[in-house]
């Protein structure tokens, strides 16, 4: 079993790097109204870069310059499924969770850095394809998925509540809402409090460092989806999932 775990391991990786570069293409195609396989353009110069360069991140042909944004995902996804596999190697059916979870949060963490929108088209599948994992592991995880998916949902309905009612304006969207729902499916209603608090705790440090170096201002917005889905991704590493 050691030997075919350290085999492995440099394909997981390399996995990881190449769908890291689907999750950054969709992450630039579903904000905007261009066909998923058109050919990406640089994101310095403007110019076409071949149609395959999600793939492999190469410097552009008109200045030179390689997209640091698209390997830096590629680099934290690979790294983020050899943990998956490093966790649970020995449970098949929670590495596929895991890596699947994983591989959606990511694409809406970086949708969210990128535009400060957390899309129902990423979520509303993710919710569903999370209890459907949850019911094909025991009648158990399926409840405790439901139950992590309507406390979550209520939590941060209470928040965006909250934020009306003190600063006459909305502390959350209402797509953090939604991916707390999603966040609680994926991880159980017995990890719900701790994963969430693990994305706050995120989010709080960022803000604190940024307003140490005076780089934002208390009423800079922050993208709080894309903190809460690395601290799920945290989480499920930690737990696993419901």
């Amino acid at each position: 079993m050691l030997v075919s775990f350290l085999i492995m391991l440099p394909f997981v990786a390399l996995a990881g790097f190449l769908l890291g570069g689907l999750v950054e293409l969709a992450a630039l195609r579903l904000p905007s109204s261009e066909p998923f396989l058109a050919p990406p353009s640089c994101p310095r110069c403007g110019s076409l870069r071949s149609r395959w360069s999600w793939l492999l991140p190469r410097p552009c042909p008109t200045c030179g310059s390689i997209p640091r944004s698209q390997l830096t995902l590629q680099l934290l996804t690979a790294l983020t499924l050899v943990l998956v596999w490093l966790r649970f190697f020995t449970e098949p059916l929670a590495v596929l969770r895991v890596s699947l979870f994983a591989l959606l949060l990511l694409l809406i963490a970086r949708i969210d850095w990128a535009h400060h929108l957390i899309y129902l088209v990423t979520v509303v599948p993710a919710l569903a394809l999370a209890l459907l994992l949850a019911g094909t592991v025991s009648l158990r995880a399926f409840l405790l998925a439901i139950a992590g998916m309507v406390s979550a949902a209520v939590l941060f309905a209470v928040f965006y509540g909250l934020g009306w009612l003190l600063y006459r304006r909305a502390a959350l969207g209402s797509g953090d809402i939604v991916l707390a729902a999603l966040i609680g499916a994926m991880v159980g209603a017995l990890h719900l409090l701790p994963t969430l608090l693990l994305g706050m705790l995120l989010a709080a440090l960022a803000a604190i460092w940024l307003l140490v170096l005076r780089r934002v201002s208390r009423m800079t917005y922050l993208p709080y989806g894309s903190f809460l889905a690395a601290g799920t991704v945290i989480g499920l590493l930690l737990w696993g999932p419901a």
